[in-house]
């Protein structure tokens, strides 16, 4: 099999949430990476940020910020500070500190990684896009709505011209834009996504997938919310038992 199919094999089992297939088979694409081209060709960079990125969603943090880190040391002096490995760096590094509540780290890095990409990319690029998506959740996560909602809005309306609306990266926005809106007592307007990001995410993925999940316990988290005991404890018995949400 060739290194490039193992690469792509890789990354989709890892959206897939089939981590230990999608880590053997970023490991083996390394391996010949590194023995063809060397530790710092960017083919090699591009494997070993998609191992950081693999890392990250398994909650391995201290294997993704080493991993990010050592591409972007790497990236920076044999690439420059403005490519798109560094730029995926950066946004990994910064996607990883907001999960550990280090915001103001992880701002600097996101805004400096969306620099880039809109610098060498442009503005309605994936990549530029999913950077901006981490914004939105940083500036939720500190309080500043109004430009959350603003960021998630210019997602949506530019992810919808590149994708589809079952888009995983569209599901994603609706789904954080859902929680913003719940967050803000706004139910009707959050009821309406977090259901639309949940049948995406159910068709495109499956019902026990991570993202699928976060969904489900989103939409769960919202009739308890708004008084809805009832539509709480009906998608509460669909979740698979290890998952459910504390009472």
């Amino acid at each position: 099999m060739g290194q490039m199919l193992k690469q792509t094999l890789g990354r989709t089992y890892g959206l897939m949430g089939r981590y230990e297939l999608a880590e053997r088979y970023l490991l083996d694409t390394l391996d010949v990476r590194r023995e063809a081209w060397g530790q710092e060709h960017p083919d090699t960079l591009e494997t070993m940020a998609s191992l950081g990125w693999l890392y990250y969603a398994q909650g391995l943090y201290k294997q993704a910020e080493s991993q990010f880190t050592e591409v972007l040391e790497i990236s920076l002096r044999v690439l420059g500070d403005t490519n798109f490995i560094t730029a995926e760096c950066l946004h990994g590094r910064g996607t990883l500190y907001l999960s550990q509540s280090r915001y103001n780290e992880a701002e600097a890095l996101l805004e400096r990684a969306l620099e880039i990409t809109d610098q060498i990319l442009g503005e309605d690029n994936w990549a530029t896009l999913r950077i901006m998506n981490t914004l939105g959740k940083l500036y939720m996560a500190r309080g500043r709505n109004d430009e959350a909602e603003k960021t998630f809005h210019q997602v949506l309306e530019a992810g919808k011209r590149l994708w589809n609306e079952n888009h995983p990266d569209i599901l994603e926005t609706m789904n954080d834009l859902g929680v913003l809106y719940k967050e803000q007592t706004r139910y009707s307007e959050a009821e309406k996504l977090l259901l639309e990001a949940l049948d995406g995410r159910r068709l495109k993925l499956d019902d026990t997938h991570p993202h699928t999940l976060e969904s489900l316990n989103n939409l769960i988290e919202l009739y308890e919310a708004w008084g809805k005991p009832e539509k709480a404890e009906k998608w509460r018995a669909k979740l698979p038992r290890t998952e459910a949400v504390d009472e």
